[in-house]
């Protein structure tokens, strides 16, 4: 749709017309958010597509009808925001799941705990893993502790090591790969 009639169409009646069980509403409004989407290029995310609208025109139903959205001529930026938001969140969750399903290691922690096995000594595989965090540069060694063995969120971690955001996130990066390697042996045995 050519921006002069997307700006000249009163989304707030057309998702008024929605919230009365209008169809061609449904199918305009799904159109104006797949537009959104297609200009983030959000093509990553093309099966998620249909999910991200439901829950974008529900948001926008729903503050409309609670009275969040006082001018009708601020849905479509309402639209834009919320589907905006919806995409980042479908970033940050396709990243944390990579995240979690790279870190081999992860299991060897979560059996392990770095703590004293019931007979009071460290098992082979505790110590070899202590050891190897050890070894790591003191802000990757910092950034996993802080992540993994005390599980902080990156935010509590980078708050609480004074380390930013993203270096943090790079250090933990880091870290890991180096784990990874420095536990070849063992992650290859099992």
């Amino acid at each position: 749709m050519p921006e002069a009639r997307k700006a000249s169409t009163d989304w707030g009646a057309t998702l008024e017309a929605l919230i009365e069980g209008d169809a061609l509403a449904l199918a305009r409004l799904t159109r104006l958010v797949n537009e959104f989407l297609a200009s983030w290029n959000a093509y990553d995310f093309r099966s998620d597509w249909d999910d991200m609208i439901q829950e974008v025109l529900i948001a926008a139903t729903t503050a409309l009808q609670e009275g969040r959205i006082r001018d009708r001529r601020a849905v479509a930026g309402y639209l834009r925001t919320t589907a905006r938001f919806k995409f980042i969140d479908r970033l940050k969750s396709q990243t944390r799941h990579q995240e979690k399903a790279s870190i081999p290691w992860e299991e060897v922690i979560e059996s392990e705990t770095l703590q004293l096995s019931e007979d009071g000594a460290d098992s082979e595989l505790t110590r070899d893993l202590a050891q190897a965090i050890e070894r790591l540069p003191e802000k990757q060694r910092r950034a996993v502790i802080e992540v993994h063995l005390q599980g902080k969120t990156y935010e509590r971690a980078a708050q609480d090591t004074k380390i930013p955001l993203g270096s943090l996130k790079r250090f933990l990066r880091d870290g890991l790969a180096a784990l990874r390697v420095d536990l070849a042996d063992y992650l290859d045995s099992s």
